[in-house]
């Protein structure tokens, strides 16, 4: 049991690092520069936008294959961003991310604790800020501070969700089974509502959730039903989160357009609304078993292995490392104890923490789910924060001197913090609002439908033309008049040629080939010497230019079989 003094320590840390936390994390956002992020300009904002004016019912895909993402994640950044400055509203951001701190830190008190436990409470609570603080300045974290990417953000209920399970050994394997039962559900609730938030963050969800499996306190196979039933609760959990803050979400989905998850996976529930394909962006998966195992390897040496943008970070190859190694050293001390020859070092560490195994074993298993799912760094992030957790845990269980260990890990952590490199997803110079449009006066904007086509994010656009005007999105990496009579080109063939108003299209200087691809296959034609600029603070003007129907064109999509576009 913890003495009185190791807990006051410890909350001591901890309460500093909640004040300490968001005014670093703001001051990164305010020091960054604003966010313009591509997704940003895609969904982000039109996704909360929409939801909030009801105008989903009224435009087609203007944010390409986002448009049907859960939103809920969106809307407290909308509102902010309505309500307060852009300077504000990103030191808010930053601040909200800079809690990462406090559960980092619980967890790295957990592993301290059992790793050093004759390490006094205020050395420890430092020790325990310190790798925090490793975990926090990462490249691909730093590079998220004040963005709509929200990676680090969901991370906080991954990272809280651990927190809970690996502090509680002591709990979850007692005599009182209920108290364990409900410790696990909260712990798997929080990592099921990240999921329902933002779907990517599935590999965490599974990690921990199946770690109990592998991970025993006390005899392997005695504790086995025990862990089998913390296992399953914890999945109770992660399925209430998840039918929490997706549930209505999907059942929209499930109720407009027979897909609970669509477009994903529609091979597999065949809406009539877009193409029987999965739509799952693999194109950063390994595509062999050699590529797999030397993957975190690969991306130290080009970061556009895992993403769009240059960065580097060591944190997660570094542990990646240092997960078999540890584990091939126990085995080599397990061996020489069994044959008598265990030396003062391996006597020393005789036991394995239960919380260093199952975070060891649960961030194993997720990043397993993420290289066959995502292979997207950016998802990656909340492992990225925990690694430096990770890298002390593996170091403690090493047969070594205990002074050998701590400098071994700080050794480490210097390191990864040192060498790390932000990203960057775009950033500009702080403006008066987050976004701020100004589009050309139309002369009938009752009577308007605006076009877009190309694969510009420009939904985040309809943000500054009059809320009645329809946007159609004709083409994009989602939806082409090539895949046929799927219900998405039917409802915009239907639109078009029923409507008599005026029609534009919005389109980016560089795609303007689509005037003359794209707008043909729907019996109209651009008059491209008649444009008018759409600014914005986020990204170069875009063009607005005066469609026109065309007899000679045929009135809808020309009918086939749906193949990629």
């Amino acid at each position: 049991m913890p003495s009185r003094s190791d807990l006051a320590a410890q909350r001591g840390g901890l309460l500093l690092l909640l004040v300490l936390g968001p005014l670093l994390g703001g001051t990164l956002s305010l020091w960054l520069g604003q966010d313009s992020n591509w997704d940003l300009r895609n969904y982000h904002w039109y996704n909360a936008y929409a939801f909030m004016t009801g105008r989903g019912d009224m435009d087609v895909a203007p944010a390409q294959v986002a448009t049907f993402y859960n939103p809920t994640l969106d809307l407290p950044f909308f509102w902010l961003a309505q309500a307060l400055p852009a300077r504000v509203v990103g030191f808010i951001m930053g601040a909200v991310q800079g809690l990462n701190l406090v559960p980092l830190a619980g967890l790295a008190w957990t592993v301290l604790a059992a790793a050093f436990p004759a390490t006094g409470g205020r050395a420890r609570a430092l020790a325990a800020g310190l790798v925090a603080l490793a975990g926090f300045l990462g490249g691909g974290q730093v590079g998220l501070i004040g963005t709509t990417f929200y990676d680090n953000v969901i991370s906080l209920l991954v990272l809280g969700s651990a927190w809970i399970v690996a502090a509680g050994p002591g709990t979850l394997f007692g005599a009182s089974g209920a108290r364990a039962f409900a410790l696990v559900a909260a712990a798997g609730f929080l990592v099921g509502s990240a999921v329902g938030l933002k779907q990517p963050t599935l590999p965490f969800a599974v990690g921990l959730c199946f770690a109990f499996l592998f991970v025993a306190e006390g005899p392997w196979l005695r504790s086995f039903p025990r862990r089998f039933l913390l296992s399953f609760v914890f999945g109770l959990g992660v399925l209430a989160g998840m039918a929490l803050f997706s549930g209505h979400w999907m059942l929209h989905l499930w109720t407009e357009y027979r897909n609970p998850l669509f477009p994903y996976f529609n091979d597999i529930f065949q809406s009539p609304w877009g193409v029987a394909e999965p739509y799952r962006d693999d194109k950063f998966v390994p595509k062999s078993a050699a590529e797999a195992l030397a993957f975190p390897f690969l991306w130290v040496a080009d970061p556009e292995e895992v993403g769009e943008i240059l960065f580097r970070d060591l944190r997660i190859p570094v542990a990646y490392v240092l997960l078999p190694l540890t584990g091939l050293l126990l085995a080599g001390r397990a061996l020489a104890a069994r044959a008598g020859r265990a030396g003062a070092g391996g006597a020393a560490r005789a036991g394995v923490p239960w919380a260093a195994s199952y975070l060891l074993v649960a961030a194993a298993l997720g990043y397993l789910v993420w290289l066959k799912l995502f292979g997207i760094y950016r998802y990656l992030v909340p492992l990225e924060m925990l690694a430096p957790v990770l890298i002390v845990a593996a170091v403690a269980l090493w047969p070594v001197p205990p002074r050998a260990r701590a400098a071994l890990a700080a050794a480490l952590l210097v390191l990864v913090t040192v060498t790390a490199r932000p990203g960057n997803w775009s950033r500009i110079a702080w403006t008066d609002r987050f976004v701020e449009v100004q589009a050309p006066d139309l002369p009938h904007p009752d009577d308007t439908i605006v076009l877009q086509a190309g694969y510009a994010p420009t939904s985040f656009l309809s943000y500054g033309f009059p809320p009645q005007v329809p946007f159609l999105r004709l083409q994009s990496y989602f939806i082409h008049p090539d895949h046929g009579d799927i219900l998405l080109n039917r409802r915009m063939a239907e639109r078009i040629a029923a409507h008599q108003g005026d029609f534009y299209l919005l389109v980016a200087h560089w795609e303007t080939w689509t005037a003359s691809s794209i707008l043909p296959r729907y019996g109209l034609r651009a008059d491209m010497d008649d444009c008018r600029p759409v600014t914005s603070n986020l990204d170069e003007p875009m063009m607005l230019c005066r469609v026109y129907k065309d007899a000679a064109a045929p009135a809808a999509p020309a009918p086939g079989a749906a193949q990629p576009g």
